[in-house]
């Protein structure tokens, strides 16, 4: 056939990427996100689910470098996770837990297997997405304060 079929290049940083991570993301959390009035937007780079609600992203995603892979998300305003000056326009998840909270601490998110994946994602939608991220994407007030507390680096305490 023509054009030639490109073959990806597995030696470098894409042999990293989780293959089971958007079709498992999508079935665990798609349902919840969409009656929250998210509606899927695209893939990240590595293959991480974003979505989008008025204005309003969750980008959740894995951190590629370490093995296992451990779960990321962030909540932000906008459509980027940066401004032109590169400034966050998001909040990762961690930076909303309480202090003493092991994922705060990058403690309880790694994943190996689907199965892993499954269970940590069902975890983060009752543990962190409801209690803490869906009071902020209902009041934007309260969202772009989290952001700037994350930007001025005041790690808990969202009023």
């Amino acid at each position: 056939t023509w054009p030639p079929m490109k073959t990806p290049n597995l030696s470098g940083w894409e042999k990293l990427i989780c293959p089971y991570f958007a079709p498992n993301c999508r079935r665990v959390l798609g349902k919840y996100l969409e009656d929250n009035g998210f509606t899927e937007t695209g893939l990240n780079e590595i293959g991480g689910v974003m979505f989008s609600r008025f204005g309003v992203f969750l980008e959740v995603s894995y951190e590629l470098e370490l093995v296992p892979q451990a779960l990321s998300m962030v909540l932000g305003i906008g459509e980027k996770k940066y401004d032109a000056g590169g400034h966050p326009c998001c909040v990762p998840y961690w930076h909303l837990l309480p202090r003493d909270r092991p994922e705060h601490r990058g403690e309880q998110i790694k994943f190996k297997t689907e199965s892993d994946l499954e269970t940590l994602l069902l975890r983060f939608r009752h543990e962190f997405l409801e209690p803490y991220a869906k009071p902020l994407w209902l009041n934007l007030d309260r969202l772009e304060k989290a952001i700037g507390n994350f930007r001025s680096g005041i790690t808990y305490g969202i009023t």
